[in-house]
């Protein structure tokens, strides 16, 4: 809907720069509160709670009669945003601890999915006349209505007893560089969610209501790349799909940048989606299994460093974009990519070899 928006109110790439970040001041003080309230009431009750709020808060946006206007109700989309992230992936790390197998890889699917069904949706109703603010409303009214499903339903959160054992700063930097990880892998993602649609339409030369279809592109190769996850990482080895998931990420993005015929862009997007795709299960996984850490707690302190990129990406490439153009700014992705497949592998290796986690490699 973001290209909708641009249009609505006139905005340049700056501009709208400036509402994402309204976004992230949002989801940074919520997510830091949120990783303290899970300890107190839960994941499942906050989850429960702050899922049919997050959807009621696109009504702000729908309705917002001006740029300021639109400004602050970024502020508290965002803040319910980031409660609504740690919060339901701190279930979900509770879900997967307790049914003892890996099945983050479709948890994190089922969110790209809704992704991909939404811009796809989105996309041929607009091209048959349905303006953008009904759209938002009906959208805010059937999420709302399907998060109030789960209102009581969710687990309690696992009690894990501590370990006694005397590397608690060692753990504290595992965490810290697992962070530093998923801030990057997400930056990439945030990236590719609100700008692909318009890298799209203003690079690629696509209509207004063909525009979306290059996030749906992404989100379809994301969505398949994290159901297949699980199988893929188990045969394939965690380090070696972390490797291959970076290279995918620089090669898609590097092709976009390079060619401009809309088909190959799209191509690109899609090898970034493939890229994504398994990075925050295996990084969130990483974290859920951390010796001496309760699984909630040490996924709060990883994913609010991670969603900080999510949320940081989009307007930073904005910013970039300003002065330099799309093309140069989405290049920032390459870099991220390139740290992923080789940094980051070093990093997770390294937490494996010291017996903080058990790698896959290590189980088969």
């Amino acid at each position: 809907m973001i290209p909708s928006l641009q249009d609505k109110f006139h905005l340049s790439a700056g501009q709208l720069s400036w509402v994402l970040l309204g976004m992230i001041a949002g989801s940074m003080v919520s997510m830091s509160l949120t990783g303290k309230l899970i300890g107190y009431c839960g994941s499942g009750r906050l989850g429960g709670l702050a899922a049919p709020i997050f959807a009621t808060t696109l009504l702000g946006i729908a309705f917002a009669p001006s740029y300021g206007a639109l400004i602050a109700a970024a502020v508290f989309f965002g803040f319910s945003k980031g409660t609504l992230s740690v919060s339901i992936n701190s279930q979900a790390i509770t879900v997967e601890n307790a049914v003892k197998r890996p099945i983050m890889g479709g948890f994190q699917g089922c969110w790209s999915l809704g992704g991909m069904v939404a811009s796809t949706t989105l996309s041929a109703l607009m091209y048959h006349g349905f303006s953008p603010r009904p759209l938002m409303i009906g959208m805010a009214i059937g999420l709302a209505a399907a998060a109030s499903l789960a209102l009581g339903k969710l687990l309690p959160d696992a009690v894990t007893r501590l370990s006694q054992e005397s590397h608690a700063t060692s753990r504290r930097g595992s965490l810290f560089w697992l962070g530093g990880l998923l801030f990057l892998g997400l930056f990439c993602e945030g990236v590719m969610f609100d700008w692909s649609a318009v890298y799209a339409r203003v690079i690629g030369g696509m209509s207004l209501a063909s525009a979306p279809m290059g996030f749906a592109v992404f989100a379809l190769c994301t969505a398949s790349g994290r159901f297949l996850g699980d199988f893929i990482v188990a045969k394939m080895g965690t380090l070696t799909v972390l490797r291959l998931s970076g290279l995918l990420i620089s090669v898609g993005i590097g092709l976009s940048i390079l060619a401009r015929p809309w088909p190959l862009i799209l191509t690109g997007f899609a090898l970034v989606g493939l890229g994504t795709a398994n990075l925050v299960p295996i990084l969130f996984g990483v974290a859920g299994r951390l010796k001496g850490h309760r699984a909630g707690a040490s996924l709060a302190t990883v994913a609010t460093m991670g969603y900080f990129g999510f949320l940081a990406g989009p307007p930073t490439i904005g910013f970039i974009a300003s002065w330099f153009g799309l093309p140069r700014a989405f290049a920032l992705v390459i870099g991220a990519g390139i740290v992923i497949a080789t940094i980051g592998v070093a990093i997770v290796r390294g937490i494996g070899k010291e017996g903080e986690i058990i790698l896959c490699e290590q189980r088969s």
